[in-house]
Order: structure tokens, then sequence, then C-alpha cells
């Protein structure tokens, strides 16, 4: 055996120690990890004397942010901090008259302070710009209160034209979804925005925006709109009088009229089946028999009126059936549904715009698609024809003040831009 293989045995043992003692180390440290809190981020606020990595004598500040899953309480998160159960159901208690802490939503984040281990505050946002602040006193008790991130609320204005849908061309204009819905809502009683939207169709929007910290969150109420549809405008007016609120046409007329335009609604095929999936309704009418509407199995229908169920269940060729009577002697049907609304039955009362059923291919049909009927006094006619009542007009009291109301709106529609209309 030689010199150098006798030095490489005595090396052995130190290197084997130093392994050993390494991993001993990795192991401590992987279990500090682990046993930190799962469900929060932790942030150490402990100052260091001139950023020096010395001992720090002062007390220890840290930060824990939980993101909210499913299944937590807000008892679970305080207990995992070790905030005693009294104490807990003390903040509870506090913060209700600012916000219920057991409502707290899934994937929000609420944030925990601490002092040398002891809650010191708790924060959470519960809306686009206010926030519930828990904090100890200086005698060691809890106090709530609200606070608000700087917000204003701008009108805004949005034009375009329609190139191949009004959803994609209305959000590529600057609007928002809410606001295409809201559009689409408010003209239901004239357009049929699932099946007549075309190509070179126009669209203006005035509506408030939310703006938080100087950042556009979410859009309010639509102050007014016009639409170019197939060679018709259409205005909206919002306004408020002494009898409520809502949206009228240039001359004060309701927009709400007796029937809908479609049982098809916009904001229903949008919420129900993803961009990647949404496309256009097919619509065709078959002379005295009612338009067939080409749709996704699924899509919801919606009751053209208000009325009384006269029938619901299966009929024939029809398949699975609805029929609906409401005033002044109209009649509607929906035939060939993949189901049947829950509590939509004989004799049952529904609401305009009520989800009473949803599109399927029952009974004899080739596809799935939603047969739809009007009938005046028993007699089937054209819904496209169908020129249903207009509800309630601006009183003629109110009409100068009405007037004062649509100059403005029309004023900033045709302008553009952007105006503030409240601050904070």
């Amino acid at each position: 055996m030689t010199g150098t293989q006798n030095r490489n045995e005595k090396r052995f043992p130190v290197r084997t120690a130093l392994i050993i003692s390494l991993t001993g180390i990795s192991f401590f440290l992987s279990i500090l990890f682990l046993t930190s809190p799962a469900t929060s981020q932790k942030f150490s606020e402990a100052t260091q004397a001139q950023g020096a990595l010395a001992e720090d004598t002062g007390p220890k500040i840290e930060r824990f942010d939980f993101k909210l899953t499913g299944n937590n309480t807000f008892y679970q998160i305080m207990s995992a901090l070790n905030v005693p159960g009294p104490e807990i159901l003390d903040i509870v208690k506090k913060a209700k008259p600012v916000f219920d802490l057991t409502r707290m939503k899934e994937d929000s984040v609420i944030k925990a302070f601490t002092i040398d281990g002891r809650l010191q505050k708790v924060e959470y946002k519960f809306s686009d710009y206010e926030f519930l602040v828990v904090e100890r006193d200086p005698d060691g008790n809890m106090a709530a209160k609200k606070g608000e991130l700087p917000h204003e609320i701008r009108e805004t204005v949005v034009t375009g034209t329609i190139e191949n849908s009004l959803y994609e061309d209305a959000l590529k204009a600057g609007a928002d979804p809410q606001a295409v819905v809201a559009l689409t809502d408010i003209f239901a009683w004239d357009i049929d925005f699932a099946s007549d939207i075309h190509k070179g169709d126009s669209f203006r929007i005035l509506s408030e925006m939310l703006y938080v910290d100087g950042v556009p969150v979410k859009t309010g109420r639509l102050l007014g709109a016009e639409m170019e549809n197939g060679g018709k405008s259409y205005t909206a007016i919002y306004y408020e009088g002494n009898n409520g609120k809502g949206y009228y046409d240039d001359k004060g007329r309701s927009l709400k009229k007796t029937l809908l335009k479609s049982p098809l609604r916009f904001r229903r095929i949008t919420s129900t089946f993803s961009r990647g999936r949404f496309h256009p309704v097919l619509k065709r009418y078959r002379p005295h028999h009612g338009i067939d509407y080409g749709a996704p199995t699924g899509t919801p229908i919606e009751s053209a009126g208000s009325g009384v169920v006269k029938y619901a269940g299966w009929k024939g060729g029809y398949g699975k059936y609805i029929e609906v009577k409401h005033s002044n002697g109209y009649t509607t049907a929906y035939g060939h549904l993949s189901r049947i609304g829950k509590g939509v039955r004989s004799g049952s009362k529904v609401d305009q715009g009520q989800v009473i059923g949803y599109v399927g291919s029952t009974g004899i049909s080739t596809g799935p698609h939603l047969h739809y009927e009007v009938k005046v006094n028993n007699r089937l006619i054209n819904p496209l024809s169908v020129k249903s009542l207009p509800g309630v007009s601006v009183p003629k009291k109110e009409m100068q003040q009405f007037a004062a109301v649509r100059e403005s709106v029309l004023d900033k529609l045709i302008s553009g831009g952007t105006a503030f209309a409240l601050n904070k």
C-alpha cells in the first residue's frame, strides 16, 4: 500500500462527515419550510439597523397574505396564526357593520399583520375600491373601520361599426363585456341581436365607468345609446322621473314592450357558451308556421313576454313544448326543447325574460333548434311583423325635464370623448 493511498483513506471520513452535516442542515431547513403557513405568503417587515445583518432587538413585524379557497373560513385562517377563538369571534362581530367576514369570496386575499407573533391588524378588500381594516388600538382592543381607494366615475363614449360581430367589434372599440350586454338588453324589444346583426351596422354607447387609482375597472349605468340596424335607427335615453326610471326613445316612449323581439337573448347565449364555441344563431321564417332558430343544444330560451303557461310538456312533432298566454290576445309557443325550465308547468306565471326552457332537438327535428310561434287571438302571425305595445311613456308634465336629459345625452354621444361625472 502506497503513501498516497494512506492519505486518501484518512481524508475519506472527513469528506463523509461533511456530506452528512450538509444533509442534516438541508433536512432541518426543509422541515422549517414545510411547517410554515401553507395557505399564505409570509412577508417579514422587521427593521434591520443600517441595513446590516446584525441582531434586531425591536419588535418582529410579519405580514401574511391568504388567498382564499372554497373551503377557507376566517376562523380557520386566524386559528392558523394562533389567534384565540374568543378574539376571532370578537373581530367578526366588530367587523360586521363594515363587512361580514363570513361572506369572503373565493380567490380574494385577506392580509394579516402580527407583532412578535400576536395579531395586530387584518385587511380585506371587499369591493372594487372599499376595504375593511380591523386593528388593535393602544389599549389592546380590536377596532374596525372602512377604507377607500381613490376612485371616480367618468362618462365614456364608445363608437364602432360591425365588421365581424357586435361582441367582438364592440370590445375592439373599447367597450367591456358588461356594456355590450347592457346595450343588447336595452334594445331587446326592437332588435334581434341573436340573429339580425349585420356587417355595416353601427353603435354608440354612453356609459358610466368606475376608475380606481386612475385605472378603468367596471362599467356602470348606460346613460344613452344609438344603434343603426338594417338601415333603421334606434335611440335609448336613460331617464329618472317621478314615477321611476328606465330607457326611452327620443320621443319619450318606453323601450319596453309587450313582447321581446326574440326569445333567444344575446346575454343568455354569451353567458352560456364561451367565445370559442359561440356562433351566430341562424333564423329561418316558415310562412304560416313560425320561425326556426338554429342554435346549440342547451341555449337558454326566454319567455317573450309576461303571462301564464297554457301548456308545458310533450306535444307530438313539437317534442317538448311550451305555450304562454300573454295580454292583448297574444300567445307564444316554443318547440323542440331539450328540457323545460324548473317550475314551468301549466298554470304557472312567467315573467318577460324568464328562462323557460332550453334549445334541443326533440320531436320531429333534423337538428338542434328552437321553433317559435306567435298567435294573436289564436291566429298564427309572422313573428317578425309583431308590433307589440310599448310600456309607460314619460308623463307630459315631465317632457321638458326629459328633453333636457335627451339633449345632453345626444350631444355627448355625438361628441364622444370622456367627461368626469363624479369625483371622490
